[in-house]
């Protein structure tokens, strides 16, 4: 099965180790990106959690189903996908159908670790679709000390279906205290961070 081959901009944020804050990357991105369409695939449903905070609710679907989540993802209107932290079938359906798959990930070794085993999921979902896929590592939670990012970089570059992002999140408290009202941090340093990952993405998936 493959229904790449018509124009699309799906961005999946996939990670399958927990706690490297995609569902607050998928949060924050919604503002700049705009999606036409959100979609959460996370079993914890913290996306859909953090959006009835809102005062207006965004629409998110949630599926457990293949046809269903194949039939949404065969469309031409921008849309994000917040994976989980987990491995599944229907998030390997979703990765073949990317065009932009943003892992994000800390310097944690744990995490370090776990990046050679997603990198080996997208491999083989590679191997599904016929084609080398790649996700674009994003250095997440940042501590506003840290200046020396090689050892990252060298663990990445020996990985063939990662690339590193460009762009770096800090950690800032600004981040969970946003998501308590449903909503992405507005201004200061993340904000531009985000609002540069945006532009990253998009100059990818044009």
């Amino acid at each position: 099965m493959c229904i790449r081959d018509r124009s699309m901009a799906i961005i999946c944020v996939s990670n399958q180790k927990g706690g490297t804050g995609k569902t607050s990357v998928t949060l924050n991105l919604i503002h700049h990106l705009n999606p036409k369409q959100i979609i959460d695939l996370d079993v914890h449903g913290g996306l859909s959690k953090l959006n009835q905070l809102r005062g207006q609710p965004l629409e998110i679907k949630v599926t457990k189903k293949k046809s269903e989540l194949l039939d949404w993802l065969d469309t031409k209107d921008l849309t994000i996908v917040d994976c989980g932290g987990f491995d599944s079938e229907l998030i390997r359906y979703a990765l073949s159908q990317s065009d932009y798959i943003l892992t994000p990930s800390t310097d944690d070794p744990t995490d370090q670790f776990a990046l050679v085993d997603f990198n080996n999921v997208i491999k083989e979902v590679s191997n599904m679709v016929g084609e080398k896929l790649c996700a674009y590592v994003l250095h997440n939670k940042v501590h506003h000390s840290r200046n020396d990012f090689s050892d990252m970089d060298n663990h990445i570059d020996q990985l063939d279906h990662l690339k590193l992002c460009p762009v770096r999140i800090n950690a800032s408290a600004s981040i969970p205290s946003a998501a308590f009202s449903g909503e992405s941090v507005k201004s200061g340093t993340v904000a531009a961070q985000f609002s540069f990952l945006s532009k990253h993405i998009f100059e990818k998936v044009d």
